[in-house]
């Protein structure tokens, strides 16, 4: 089999990149010996840490994906010129599949709107979000006439070393938590979005949070740094009571995944660390919120009984298909009941 220069661009965020990873084992699995490079945001870059299907990463600072980075993101994309026999364009955005036209290779991605499509060499169709998206990541390979996909291979794929497990042992055993649950509020407070759109009121978190410790539960409250000072007025809020436990900021990427694994239960809402528990394949320990989002389009089948959204009938889906915010967003998660989950 003649051996490809594949390259994949995605700028973000943690669930994303995290869900391209069926795309990139399938690719390898497919060309063992050709090269496989992917190009991300520095911020990401832990989510392709030891990924074995690659050869390199190539991370770029954050601001280079963006309008004002254009210049120093063009001189990139010149400087791999003619490097790359296929270039996957993982953003849905057409500016991505302009920007890929310097590079001078098939370019295959996603279309939204005519001059998406007559921008790429190849394209799929990106406009039902009732489909899991990590099988639209596998149309695109499908699309470029390299191989077929397996749309039943959809694990997430994310590096867990026994130096990450030692870290989680080590924290809990310094804290003397044998048993505990994970709790992730979090969604819409990252490098692209402040709306906080996707996590839960506090009202409700708080009601979440004082349910399970009346039945004299551990409490883990777990999240990026982002998170840490919304953790830590819940924790006031609730008398810094002994069994609540604030790690925003805490743990690495992957030992934050081996937590979630080790954990009793994982009560989360549509964010980054959702996805780990994805990868870490937990099945029925874990208990999903949406609101602004359909579950359907974010977690694989197995995970939908276990996923509350209440919304469905304020539901705009042009907040995932191009990132549009409703001004009903405000009403989101008022219909879910804490008391039956």
């Amino acid at each position: 089999m003649k051996q490809k220069r594949i390259l994949l661009i995605k700028r973000g965020a943690m669930g994303d990149i995290l869900m391209t990873s069926p795309l990139i084992r399938q690719l390898r699995q497919n060309y063992p010996n050709s090269q496989i490079d992917y190009c991300l945001a520095k911020p990401f870059e832990s989510v392709l840490f030891k990924n074995q299907n690659l050869n390199n990463i190539i991370a770029l600072d954050d601001k280079v994906f963006t309008i004002k980075g254009i210049l120093k993101f063009i001189k990139f994309l010149l400087s791999i010129r003619h490097k790359y026999d296929y270039v996957f364009i993982l953003d849905k955005h057409w500016y991505f599949n302009i920007m890929s036209r310097v590079i001078g290779a098939t370019t295959i991605g996603f279309c939204r709107d005519r001059l998406s499509k007559l921008l790429l060499s190849k394209s799929v169709e990106y406009n039902n979000v009732n489909r899991y998206q990590v099988l639209y990541y596998l149309d695109l390979l499908n699309a470029s006439n390299l191989t077929v996909p397996n749309y039943e291979d959809i694990n997430l794929d994310l590096a867990i070393s026994n130096g990450d497990k030692l870290n989680v042992a080590n924290k809990l055993s310094e804290l003397q938590i044998d048993r505990y649950i994970v709790i992730v509020n979090s969604g819409g407070n990252n490098q692209y979005e402040t709306s906080g759109i996707r996590m839960l009121p506090e009202e409700k978190v708080l009601q979440l949070i004082k349910i399970l410790l009346d039945r004299g539960l551990k409490l883990i409250l777990l999240g990026g740094n982002q998170d840490k000072e919304n953790y830590a007025h819940y924790i006031n809020v609730l008398n810094n009571h002994e069994s609540l436990y604030n790690f925003a900021g805490v743990l690495s990427l992957a030992s934050s995944a081996w937590l979630i694994k080790k954990a009793e239960h994982f009560y989360t809402t549509d964010c980054g660390a959702m996805h780990l528990g994805v990868a870490m394949k937990i099945y029925a320990k874990m208990t999903a919120f949406f609101g602004p989002t359909n579950p359907r389009h974010i977690i694989p089948l197995e995970y939908l009984n276990r996923a509350f959204w209440n919304d469905e009938s304020i539901y705009d889906p042009n907040y995932q298909l191009y990132g549009n915010i409703n001004s009903k967003h405000h009403r989101f998660f008022n219909n879910i009941d804490i008391n039956y989950k």
